[in-house]
Order: structure tokens, then C-alpha cells, then sequence
């Protein structure tokens, strides 16, 4: 196999990545919260953004290492003990709702004070660094790894992609292959952060609180759809 036949193939299988990050979800959500958020400069926003992102691609890349080490069916048959999933909703739940709602708390009404406060006040990269970038890691982190749905992904539709198509007889041949799906993740997470950072160049107040409040919501349904899915599992626990 030559260099382009393996460009090729990378090109491909980095697409899939960026469809498994690209729809709308919690992560893009707070993205999009993140790289708007008016109390910091631009380029705080953008790490801001892109350390979530990384967060949430590392969580990929932990379970897609765990289908790979223990088996897909062993992960599967793991995740689908219903004590186990009633676990993973309950922490997804309270972390989605806690996003949700000190978000929608927090977003500005006044628009043209509050932004224009925002912005003499703004934090920098240098202010923010030390504390917020290691949190909004750990909160893309543990979104994804809370995700019953994030291993089903991973032990199901992701292990047809990545592998029948492909003649991989070694872990060592897969984890490339993973690399190169997760790497298509990367691209997503830098290019959606830019995206939102050039937004951000050209700022309205009211715009700003709309999505912010927006996100906020839509996580909020998230949140009741895991909820809905938790009282299901407990139903399949009871029963």
C-alpha cells in the first residue's frame, strides 16, 4: 500500500469522524456556548471551546481503546446491565441538567448593559487558563464517557465502520485506524471553534443571549430525553 492509498483511506475514514462529531448534540452545544461567550476575548473563547472539544474527543478515544482491548461484545454485554446504564443516565442527567440550568440562570437579559459590561470586563487567556481550560476538558470528558449511547456507538456502528471494509489483523492496525477516525474528530473541534471565534468578530447583544439561552434549553431537552430513558431502565430493573 502506497502513500496515497493510505492518504485515501485516512481522508475517509476522518470523514467519519467528523459525522459521528458534527451533529447537533451536548458537546456541539456547548461549543457553541463556549465560543460565544461574551465575558471572555476571543481567543480565551476559542481555547475555551477547543479544550471542551478535546475533552469530549478523549472520551472517544478511551472507548474506542476499550473496544478494541476487551472486545466490542464484551463492551456491549457490559453496558447493557441495566444497573450499569441506570448509573451512566443518572451522572449524564445531573451533568447535562447542571449545564443547563446555570446556563440558562446566568444568561444576560439586559442585553446592551450586560454585553457592554462583558466586554470591559473580559477575562483573557492568561486570567482563565489556569482553572477554566482544565474544567471545560473534564467536562467534555466526562459528557462522553457518561454516555451509555457513546459505547453502544463504539460497540456497534463504530466497529462496522471503522474494521469490516478493512484487513486489520493486529490491535496495533486498528488503533491506526482509530487514530486516524479521532483525528477527523480534531478537525471538527478546531474548525467549529474558529468558526464560532469568527463569529464572535462581529458581536449583537441580543444574538449572543438568544443562543446562549437557546443551548441552555436544548440541553434541558437532552437532559429529559436521558431522564425519560433512565425511568426505563429502572421499569426493565423493577420488572
Amino acid at each position: 500500500m502506497n502513500i496515497s492509498e493510505i492518504l485515501g483511506i485516512w481522508i475517509i475514514i476522518a470523514f467519519l469522524g467528523v459525522t459521528l462529531a458534527a451533529p447537533l448534540g451536548p458537546i456541539n452545544l456547548e461549543l457553541i456556548k463556549n465560543g460565544l461567550n461574551t465575558s471572555l476575548t476571543r481567543k480565551a473563547a476559542w481555547f475555551s471551546a477547543f479544550f471542551l472539544g478535546v475533552g469530549a474527543m478523549t472520551g472517544d478515544f478511551i472507548i474506542a481503546l476499550s473496544a478494541l482491548s476487551i472486545g466490542g461484545e464484551v463492551l456491549e454485554t457490559f453496558f447493557s446491565n441495566h444497573w450499569i446504564k441506570f448509573l451512566l443516565f443518572a451522572i449524564n442527567l445531573i451533568i447535562l441538567s447542571y449545564l443547563g440550568l446555570i446556563t440558562l440562570l446566568k444568561a444576560p437579559i439586559d442585553y446592551p448593559n450586560s454585553f457592554s459590561s462583558n466586554l470591559q470586563s473580559g477575562e483573557t487567556l492568561k486570567q482563565v487558563k489556569s482553572t477554566l481550560l482544565l474544567k471545560k476538558y473534564f467536562t467534555g470528558l466526562s459528557i462522553v464517557v457518561t454516555s451509555p449511547w457513546s459505547y453502544l456507538w463504539w460497540t456497534s456502528a463504530g466497529t462496522i465502520i471503522l474494521f469490516s471494509d478493512f484487513s486489520l489483523p493486529d490491535l496495533f492496525s486498528r488503533l491506526v485506524v482509530v487514530i486516524m477516525f479521532i483525528s477527523g474528530v480534531f478537525f471538527w473541534v478546531i474548525a467549529f471553534s474558529t468558526t464560532l471565534t469568527m463569529i464572535g468578530k462581529f458581536p449583537h447583544p441580543q444574538f449572543f443571549s438568544i443562543i446562549t439561552r437557546g443551548t441552555a434549553l436544548i440541553l434541558l431537552v437532552f437532559a429529559l430525553i436521558i431522564f425519560r430513558e433512565m425511568l426505563i431502565t429502572l421499569g426493565e430493573i423493577l420488572n
